[in-house]
């Protein structure tokens, strides 16, 4: 029988007979097998299909701080300190590599090892970790990898009091200390605003994510974006007015510039059209 994954045996030719006609050589190719049956009377092959399957590889990842799975985007500031990497893939591979983009340093894997752990780290920023398999066959689908990531982001802030405007800015920063908090990496986002009378709706996050366009239903608007000028909140910037930056620290001691946004009107409570924040 021909080895169906690209090395052939070696097969009789046929030779014509003496009424002319060119040989005929019987070789397998990487999916067809052929077995020789022939015997004195006759040449007789018999033909087998078997297609070539690519290798899939799977990873997986755990990310952890002090024994405790985070899962993505995981707060900035936490340190992640283990990242537990497993993977599979649909057939035996004869080489494999588990690369990242953190630095750390990459392990030496046997063809048979499916899964590492990295411990005492330090991992507080961006990384992907990228397992990559090789069956040996020498095929187009004789590679494959898989990617996961571990990102980190910050809080996006949401939640309704009183209005801000020419209030001072540390009053501002108790009052909202009850919102609610949603980890995220960029701004885009669809909520429900709420708040009664005199009651305005905030959406707070990192200056990084860059100004926001607010959108419901079809109309665009219905923020304004409050700025702190020396301690006090303004809705508009007066003559000399110099804006800095409203720092926010979170839970797990990481400080970063925020952008706040109020709504312009208060009782904005609508649990039916949502604003989407782009």
């Amino acid at each position: 029988m021909a080895d169906c994954c690209g090395t052939p045996n070696d097969f009789p030719v046929v030779n014509p007979e003496s009424s002319g006609g060119k040989p005929v050589e019987i070789i397998a190719g990487p999916s067809i097998g052929v077995e020789d049956l022939s015997d004195a009377d006759t040449f007789r092959f018999r033909i087998s299909y078997s297609p070539y399957v690519d290798l899939l590889a799977t990873l997986s990842l755990v990310a952890k701080e002090a024994g405790v799975a985070k899962s993505n985007p995981v707060l900035k500031g936490t340190v992640i300190d283990t990242v537990e990497l497993d993977w599979t893939y649909n057939k035996v591979v004869t080489s494999q590599t588990l690369t990242n983009t953190g630095g750390l340093t990459p392990p030496t894997l046997d063809p048979s090892d499916l899964d590492h752990d990295y411990t005492s780290q330090t991992i507080t920023s961006d990384i992907t970790f990228t397992i990559s398999g090789n069956d040996g066959n020498g095929q187009p689908g004789s590679v494959d990898t898989d990617q996961k990531s571990i990102l980190f982001g910050n809080n996006m802030i949401l939640g309704n009091t009183t209005n801000f405007n020419l209030q001072p800015t540390t009053s501002f920063l108790t009052a909202i200390s009850g919102f609610t908090k949603i980890v995220k990496t960029a701004r885009t986002h669809t909520y429900f605003a709420t708040g009664g009378a005199n009651q305005h709706h905030y959406v707070i996050y990192p200056k990084a994510w860059g100004l926001g366009t607010f959108t419901k239903g079809i109309f665009e608007g219905g923020y304004v974006r409050l700025k702190n000028v020396a301690g006090t909140l303004k809705q508009t910037l007066g003559e000399g007015d110099v804006e800095s930056d409203i720092m926010i620290t979170n839970e797990k001691g990481h400080s970063e510039a925020y952008y706040v946004y109020m709504t312009l009107y208060d009782n904005q409570n609508d649990a039916v059209t949502p604003f989407e924040l782009s």
